[in-house]
């Protein structure tokens, strides 16, 4: 398995909800619809305003392909709303453990 780990500074906190909405409803359908999708997250760190986003593939074309996509589409629509200083790897996953979400 792959991820691919994304981090943008969120300079104006009042696009949040605007910004994940986008991720949410225009990006993430077409990193879901990349053969080999496992999983995705994306989280937001206020004290920091960093906003770090992970998606697993199952081959590194995979996630470069996710990872080209997500780059082109975050220049199209995140910069717009305040997000700056994208930073993006893709790496192999070394150490891996799943459990069952409890509540």
């Amino acid at each position: 398995m792959y991820l691919v780990v994304r981090t943008y500074e969120h300079t104006d906190p009042s696009y949040g909800e605007e910004g994940f909405r986008r991720v949410r409803d225009d990006l993430l359908p077409s990193l879901s619809e990349i053969d080999g999708f496992v999983n995705y997250y994306s989280a937001y760190d206020e004290a920091r305003s960093v906003v770090t986003s992970i998606s697993v593939y199952v081959s590194r074309e995979a996630a470069e392909e996710a990872n080209r996509i997500a780059i082109e589409w975050g220049s199209k629509n995140l910069a717009a709303m305040g997000t700056a200083n994208p930073t993006s790897w893709v790496g192999d996953v070394l150490v891996a453990a799943e459990g069952l979400l409890e509540g």
